[in-house]
């Protein structure tokens, strides 16, 4: 036990002086070597409980927005993450990755003049199960967004959102069904003189299986009620409703009480998967402009040198269907109040090598003056 107590103070004097991805990956191994399920492990090398994985991708954006020059930029989006057992049930993940402090993306744009790039905290979470409740996982930090997305669309989160807080999942499979069960709390905005802003979330799906696995048809729905909107300063950028009512202050003019309702259907053509997807949200708490939809298809699945695939998506999301700062990033360059096509394609050149387009057509503004804009990406993404 001394032992062990004199290795974590060490540890704790030599991570000050570290960097802070450094730092991370030595604070988790102090935690895998000190935790009863990990000692065991240690004596053949307590690597065999600790997994590193990461990814790089290059990408170049062409945005065109009527009645503005068309802006060229390339950027890189590049993540590296820590995921360890600390024991039978309890797993944790650290992940750092480039960009700024935006909620919604991870992408840092290259220019600056040859500048250095920020590198910072991603996730940062832990997971608990107990074989005596078989199906049931708890996860508390920040973490990847737990609830289903049919057909993996945006309507409502964008791929790079994650949340912060606790979500108790529960997943059920059966002969030929299968359950999925989740209820959160998430931490929005911590003010030191007023109330905080947090979002209580719940989401149901069955997905019913049939034609020997070969298809399955998913059904469910969520509700997702934000604390302390109405009247309050928008999230994280004060400057910027992301498409939502504001009032003169900058404040927002709805709370936000989403019902969501979503539907997707899978099936295997010989090795040519295909998936259809519908969802719908509307906002109870709004009089107007309060729902948002979407339909789209996608073919094939990049998985192995050669493997392809295509989409495309059609949706329509009102003001205050959603909050703006969390929908898709990409979609009309992010928020809400637009209607439009997204399309494109994958190919996979090589193992974990991955060439991507995709183009967005949209109009922004349901309820005023339209303007037409367009979104063109080209990348190509490692993962290791």
């Amino acid at each position: 036990m001394r032992k062990i107590v004199y290795l974590f103070s060490d540890r704790l004097n030599v991570v000050a002086g570290m960097p802070i991805a450094v730092a991370f990956a030595a604070i988790l191994t102090t935690l895998l070597l000190v935790s009863p399920g990990a000692v065991a492990a240690d004596s053949n090398g307590w690597w065999d409980s600790v997994k590193m994985k990461g990814d790089l991708r290059y990408r170049h954006e062409m945005i065109d927005v009527e009645g503005k020059d068309p802006r060229n930029r390339h950027r890189i989006r590049a993540r590296v993450g820590i995921f360890g057992k600390v024991s039978d049930y309890t797993k944790v993940g650290i992940q750092m990755a480039t960009g700024s402090d935006d909620p919604v993306s991870t992408n840092q744009t290259l220019d600056g003049a040859f500048s250095t790039k920020d590198f910072r905290l991603d996730l940062a979470y832990m997971e608990t199960t107990h074989e005596r409740l078989p199906g049931l996982k708890l996860t508390a930090g920040k973490f990847k967004n737990p609830f289903f997305k049919p057909g993996s669309s945006e309507l409502i989160w964008d791929s790079d959102w994650n949340p912060e807080g606790g979500v108790l999942t529960y997943d059920g499979k059966f002969e030929d069904v299968s359950v999925k069960l989740i209820g959160s709390g998430l931490w929005i905005d911590e003010r030191s003189s007023g109330d905080d802003s947090w979002m209580g979330a719940a989401q149901g799906m069955v997905r019913f299986h049939m034609n020997e696995k070969k298809s399955s048809i998913a059904l469910g729905g969520g509700y997702f009620n934000y604390a302390n909107t109405k009247g309050f300063a928008t999230f994280w950028d004060d400057e910027d409703a992301f498409g939502n009512s504001v009032d003169t202050a900058g404040n927002y003019m709805n709370d936000y009480d989403l019902i969501e309702v979503f539907g997707e259907f899978t099936h295997h053509f010989d090795d040519i998967p295909v998936t259809v997807m519908a969802d719908f949200v509307t906002n109870t708490a709004a009089d107007s402009l309060e729902t948002g939809w979407l339909v789209g298809m996608h073919l094939g699945k990049v998985k192995k040198p050669g493997s392809w695939a295509l989409r495309y998506i059609y949706r329509e999301i009102k003001k205050d269907a959603a909050v703006g700062l969390f929908a898709d990033s990409d979609f009309r360059g992010g928020g809400t109040d637009a209607r439009g096509h997204e399309m494109g394609g994958s190919l996979q050149l090589a193992d974990n090598t991955t060439f991507n387009v995709s183009y967005f057509a949209n109009t922004i503004g349901l309820a005023a003056a339209e303007e037409d804009f367009g979104r063109l990406q080209v990348d190509v993404q490692l993962k290791f």
